[in-house]
């Protein structure tokens, strides 16, 4: 490992040892991973992606952690974070140029002093432009597919450029292909009124906070909206919302979300999930699928 550190650093990416995840992801929960590697630019992160794909060692790209949950067992290997990858340009006037770790928000504000429109729904979403196209990402009635132009990925050793058309997204699905990381992406956008653009994001900010828990440690919501029902509402009338174990609940106020309460561990978090779960299948017959991602070592 110490061979492979000091190739990683040849490149000029920054490296933390032994890093505790529940500083990085939002819900503030997991264990140590081996490495946590920051590239300063995208050239370190091709260069990263390359020597990682050519080693022994195992490797996870990681945004900022707010639809992610990692083992209390933490991670063995290398976690390439995206966090300095946030390059936003303005490009062809309704263009929309972004590295994969730049925050779905800071697009939204910056294409909206720009006087464009189509982003609006982003308003609220965590998250970055590799996470949310990844998951295909959605509120407030749209989908990040929606204004997708071109998304370039890294595949086996080449930075690939896909357009709109051939990607496949779902609901919450891209169907990217495996083994594949996003680099950054082009979003094409519209003339528009940053005034009605403004008011929207209002509207949108205020019903989030009305109805969201957004002040307690959370990854966003956990499961997919089956198709019979909205997964808070089915939480809900299954008699678990304001449930807990250990220092995790689920939220008083929106049934989807599971809350950090202070002391949760991830344990706690994944037996909350897999009860609903059992509850929606045993009560209901619905089979609840989740919406965020589980990484690193998983406990015994």
């Amino acid at each position: 490992m110490n061979d492979l550190i000091m190739e990683i650093e040849t490149i000029g990416c920054t490296v933390s040892c032994l890093y505790p995840m529940k500083k990085y992801t939002w819900l503030r929960v997991g264990g140590l991973a081996d490495l946590v590697v920051q590239p300063n630019n995208s050239s370190e992160f091709l260069e990263l992606l390359n020597l990682l794909s050519s080693s022994n060692v195992p490797w996870v790209v990681l945004g900022e952690g707010s639809n992610t949950i990692v083992y209390d067992k933490g991670i063995s290997g290398v976690v390439i974070s995206t966090k300095k990858l946030k390059k936003i340009e303005i490009i062809d006037e309704t263009k929309v140029l972004a590295e994969s770790g730049a925050i779905l928000g800071t697009i939204l504000n910056k294409t909206i002093k720009a006087g464009l429109t189509g982003f609006e729904f982003a308003a609220g979403i965590p998250g970055t432009v590799g996470g949310g196209i990844f998951m295909n990402a959605g509120a407030n009635d749209g989908e990040i597919k929606d204004v997708v132009d071109t998304v370039w990925i890294w595949l086996r050793g080449e930075e690939i450029a896909l357009s709109r058309s051939e990607i496949k997204f779902e609901y919450r699905k891209s169907h990217l292909p495996e083994g594949s990381v996003i680099t950054k992406a082009i979003f094409k956008l519209e003339q528009g009124n940053s005034s009605e653009s403004v008011r929207s994001v209002k509207n949108y900010m205020t019903k989030r906070n009305l109805t969201q828990p957004i002040k307690m440690s959370n990854t966003g919501s956990i499961f997919k909206n089956p198709p019979q029902i909205a997964a808070g509402q089915l939480i809900e009338e299954l008699g678990l919302k304001g449930f807990g174990i250990g220092g995790a609940k689920f939220s008083d106020l929106h049934a989807n979300f599971i809350v950090n309460s202070g002391n949760a561990t991830a344990r706690d978090v994944l037996e909350l999930i897999e009860t609903a779960k059992r509850e929606a299948l045993l009560q209901r017959g619905i089979k609840l699928e989740t919406e965020v991602r589980v990484i690193g070592n998983e406990n015994n």
